[in-house]
């Protein structure tokens, strides 16, 4: 049986942990003689993977139809994993969302239903980039769906824990030119932090049956086909802040 802390033991913990966070807080208030700098490193990994993002939408104004039109949309997806080689783990279906569609006048006010709008995702792993041009035609003849990528390296943490310290350096440097230009020179570390990464959209490429093109970053050589898949971007930022003797 798993041991139960004591609350007011816990509560003792809380404000230890807390006087804590105060005192490291006045140290850094009792530096005023500090430098604040971002150390970004940029590197670039070839991808050895393709995620494939299948949608698959049925509109009715019943249902039940609609959600067995979109069951039978997908079975036909998940029917194409043995002709694209691809391995039970690396399919998965995703979730189901419904919609009740109504009209609109033409102040956009809500006037009468229309039908119901029922969409489930399919998420295939393709680990053969050589082979996007195949699973692209495959996927696409399987009816009404809209299909993206995006691209993966089986490489990619290992590299970013290097970018990382890299990143790291870079700070440090920037910030030692910039305090011997000043005459100073960098003290003990006062803070160091990884921003959070907000991602900004650009990393999908879509197609559906109405819009066939997307866009490529390409390389030639990379690979045989239509498809070149370029490298993906391993951008870390490190923020630095150093006291100033």
């Amino acid at each position: 049986m798993k041991k139960q802390i004591p609350i007011s033991k816990r509560c003792l913990m809380l404000v230890l942990w807390l006087a804590c966070g105060v005192a490291w807080a006045d140290e850094v208030k009792l530096s005023p003689r500090h430098v604040s700098v971002t150390g970004t490193t940029i590197a670039r990994v070839q991808p050895d993977t393709v995620v494939w993002h299948v949608s698959v939408r049925r509109a009715n104004k019943e249902l039940a139809k609609a959600s067995a039109d979109c069951d039978e949309g997908v079975k036909k997806v998940l029917a194409l994993r043995d002709q694209l080689k691809l391995k039970p783990e690396d399919v998965q279906t995703g979730y189901l969302t419904v919609q009740k569609i109504f009209d609109r006048d033409p102040a956009g006010n809500q006037t009468s239903f229309r039908h119901f709008l029922v969409e489930r995702y399919v998420t295939l792993r393709q680990r053969d980039t050589s082979r996007f041009d195949e699973v692209l035609t495959k996927l696409m003849s399987g009816g009404d769906v809209e299909v993206s990528h995006t691209l993966e390296s089986s490489a990619y943490h290992q590299v970013r824990a290097q970018t990382r310290l890299e990143a790291v350096k870079a700070a440090r440097q920037k910030a030692g030119a910039m305090t011997e230009v000043l005459g100073a020179k960098l003290g003990r570390v006062l803070v160091i932090a990884e921003p959070v990464e907000v991602w900004g959209g650009g990393a999908f490429n879509t197609i559906s049956n109405a819009a066939f093109a997307a866009p490529r970053q390409a390389e030639p050589d990379t690979a045989p086909g239509t498809f070149a898949p370029g490298t993906v971007e391993v951008k870390v930022s490190i923020a630095v802040t150093f006291e100033i003797e």
